[in-house]
């Protein structure tokens, strides 16, 4: 993913230095809220999502700033039989992205490119299904005889996050909100 940057100006050691513990001090979060769309007749479902923390973004460093979350969904059986349940979970572009591809978080007016994806090597976006980006879905059964006597059953999806190295982007407290929807 490109990401417009402005031309480098000359800068001094010192002045370097400066900037590199000004950056220090600013910490990233990624919040992620979670919605149910649809209802399934035997299984009432939910979504919760853990957030994913950047921590503090050294806009020097040559490598980009990863981090990971996890979303889990939860089925609780709500007749006697046992149910299949197929879900799919979309990522919303958030706040500040015009598009699943283009994500940014925000501080007043300033801008900083970042990402989440569906694996660990960071190379599927995680979104609507569209332009690119691809879907997290599932299947799960439950009910009796399924192994799980309480009746409920939960999978856990890890979000990886990246920020991608040498932006040059303001001092601050950067941060997004996306909308994740669980549909089964």
């Amino acid at each position: 993913m490109q990401i417009a940057r402005a031309s480098p100006q000359p800068v001094s050691v010192e002045s370097r230095r400066r900037r590199r513990r000004a950056w220090l001090t600013a910490a990233f979060a990624l919040l992620l809220c979670g919605a149910i769309r649809e209802s399934h007749a035997a299984a009432d479902c939910s979504i919760t999502a853990v957030s994913l923390n950047f921590g503090a973004y050294d806009p020097l460093a040559t490598s980009p700033d990863d981090s990971a979350g996890t979303v889990t969904v939860t089925c609780r059986i709500t007749t006697q039989a046992a149910s299949r349940v197929n879900y799919t979970v979309t990522i919303s572009n958030g706040m500040n992205g015009v598009t699943p591809t283009a994500r940014q978080m925000g501080a007043g007016a300033g801008r900083l490119g970042y990402n989440v994806f569906t694996d660990p090597a960071r190379s599927q976006v995680w979104g609507t299904g569209t332009g690119g980006t691809v879907i997290a879905s599932g299947a799960m059964t439950i009910g009796p005889g399924n192994g799980n006597g309480s009746g409920t059953q939960t999978v856990t999806h890890t979000v990886y996050g990246r920020i991608p190295q040498l932006q040059d982007a303001e001092p601050g407290t950067y941060s997004d909100t996306l909308q994740v929807t669980l549909t089964f």
